[in-house]
């Protein structure tokens, strides 16, 4: 009797399934249905691609599979083994996210989300399923997910700090560019890649403020005890999402970037510092909090208070006590 083979797609986050029968009939209908393909496997090999449409079992819809069984005597009269692939070629959007290191070895973190589809059925069936054994949806988006990450764990090793980090844009196009062209080689477009988020330790987070300054290495590692001042910050400050509203302020605050044109303009390191309206101490000007006595920095720049270490509470700039618990400040 009969059968017909279909994939009726109980959800449209599928893109690919094996039919549950290997033995094919001559007279057997297979029915692709919109935006699907059938592919035929046979031995690891790909051969016939069915379009949307009712297929019925005979020679002249899947010659490819017919020339190879041709040989077979009685081919046309007993059925034959053989596996049915349907795929889905709808757009498929995905997230990323994973840990890598620059090529000054300085430790990032990263996140963002990319959109694909099947753009060679034919090729994808034989790299996918005939030469990686993967037949389900599962199993595919863990490889795919696992394969994404690991070419960008590779390209950002390869890029500098300052380059993955101060522009996303330029970044995400850059990594699309290489594994687009890898991707082709499965059957699979890649049609955008975008980084959501790059950030790195409150240590190179600091680094970072300086290089864009136009410091060198050198003064950097000179004036290293200023990278001390991301150990005063808030715990959880350097969690991914606090670390990117922080990169996004330091990068568009117009306080940084004056003080960038100083250094540039002058050669100064340390007339980009800010002085600290308690202690006096020095201190780099992207920290919350002065390394030195702990006074946090958002009035530094006003000169209009100081706060007590000890309560928190707000005292004139020449208080030596404070007025609410008396802490000598």
């Amino acid at each position: 009797m009969p059968e017909v083979l279909d994939w009726m797609l109980g959800r449209g986050d599928e893109i690919l399934f094996r039919h549950p029968r290997t033995e094919i009939n001559w007279g057997d209908t297979v029915n692709v249905l919109p935006n699907q393909v059938a592919v035929f496997i046979k031995d690891s090999q790909v051969y016939d691609v069915l379009n949307p449409g009712r297929h019925l079992m005979k020679t002249k819809n899947i010659p490819l599979l017919t020339r190879l069984l041709s040989a077979i005597v009685g081919y046309d009269k007993n059925p034959f083994n053989c596996q049915v692939i349907f795929i889905n070629l709808a757009d498929f959007q995905a997230k990323f996210g994973g840990r890598s290191q620059t090529q000054e070895l300085a430790p990032l973190q990263f996140f963002g989300d990319y959109f694909y589809k099947v753009a060679d059925p034919q090729k994808f069936a034989f790299q996918i399923a005939g030469n990686r054994n993967i037949y389900s949806t599962s199993d595919f988006n863990e490889f795919f997910r696992n394969f994404v990450v690991q070419e960008l764990i590779s390209l950002l090793s390869k890029k500098s700090i300052v380059d993955a980090m101060s522009d996303l844009d330029t970044t995400s196009n850059s990594v699309e560019k290489v594994i687009k062209s890898e991707l082709l080689e499965m059957g699979i477009e890649l049609k955008n890649l975008k980084f959501g988020g790059i950030d790195t330790t409150p240590e190179y987070r600091d680094r970072l403020f300086w290089l864009r300054a136009g410091v060198s290495a050198g003064e950097i590692q000179k004036y290293a005890g200023t990278a001390k001042v991301a150990e005063k910050l808030p715990e959880g400050g350097a969690s991914l999402g606090a670390g990117m509203i922080m990169m996004n302020n330091l990068f568009s605050s117009q306080g940084v970037a004056q003080k960038a044109d100083n250094i540039k303009s002058t050669g100064d390191v340390e007339s980009a510092f800010i002085t600290c309206n308690q202690c006096k101490g020095k201190f780099s000007p992207n920290a919350k909090f002065c390394p030195h006595c702990g006074d946090p920095s958002d009035d530094e720049l006003k000169g209009e208070a100081k706060f007590c270490t000890n309560c928190g509470a707000k005292s004139p700039t020449n208080a030596k006590f404070c007025g609410s618990c008396g802490n000598q400040l």
